[in-house]
C-alpha cells in the first residue's frame, strides 16, 4: 500500500469506516440525528486511538498532524456536519457537531457510502474504491487557499496511487 493511500485510509478510517461500521444503527433510523452521527463518530475515534501506534501515519503526520478536520455526511436532504482535532501523536480529539471555522481539510462522503463500507468484508478496500470513484472526497477547507491547492494536486494525482 502507497504511502498516500495509507493516509487516506488511515484518516479516514476513523472519519468513515468507524461510523460505518456501526451502520446498523442508522438503518433503524431514517435519518439520524447529529448526536447519534457523533456518538458514533467518537466510538470510531475510540478505537482509531486505540491502535494508532500500530499503523504506519508517518505520510499522514506532515499533512494532517496539528490540525483541525471538517467531516461533511450526506443523507439525503441533510447533511450532517463533524469537526474534529489531530493532534501531533496523531490521535484525534474534540469531535464536535458542526463545522470548525479554523478546519483547514474537508471530507465529505454520503450515507449510502457509509453503509456499503460497513457491509464490505474488507473496509479499508472499500475506501480506497470509494476515493478512488470520488465517493469519498478530501480537499481544502474553505478559506484556507493553500490547502485547497494541496489537495487539489493531491487529487488530480490520486489515480496513480489508488
Amino acid at each position: 500500500m502507497s504511502t498516500s493511500t495509507r493516509f487516506v485510509s488511515l484518516f479516514l478510517a476513523v472519519a468513515l469506516v468507524a461510523v460505518a461500521a456501526s451502520a446498523p444503527v442508522f438503518a433503524q433510523s431514517e435519518t439520524p440525528s447529529d448526536e447519534e452521527m457523533q456518538q458514533l463518530l467518537e466510538e470510531g475515534v475510540a478505537l482509531y486511538n486505540d491502535n494508532v501506534e500500530q499503523l504506519d501515519v508517518s505520510f499522514a503526520r506532515s499533512l494532517i498532524a496539528g490540525k483541525t478536520v471538517n467531516v461533511y455526511v450526506e443523507d439525503g436532504d441533510e447533511t450532517h456536519v463533524f469537526s474534529a482535532s489531530v493532534q501531533d501523536d496523531m490521535r484525534i480529539d474534540d469531535i464536535s457537531t458542526g463545522p470548525n471555522d479554523e478546519a483547514s481539510t474537508r471530507i465529505t462522503t454520503d450515507r449510502q457510502t457509509l453503509e456499503t463500507i460497513a457491509d464490505s468484508p474488507d473496509p479499508l478496500a472499500e475506501v480506497q474504491d470509494a476515493l478512488a470513484d470520488d465517493r469519498i472526497r478530501v480537499s481544502g477547507e474553505k478559506g484556507h487557499p493553500v490547502d485547497q491547492v494541496v489537495w487539489t494536486v493531491a487529487n488530480t494525482f490520486k489515480g496513480f496511487f489508488l
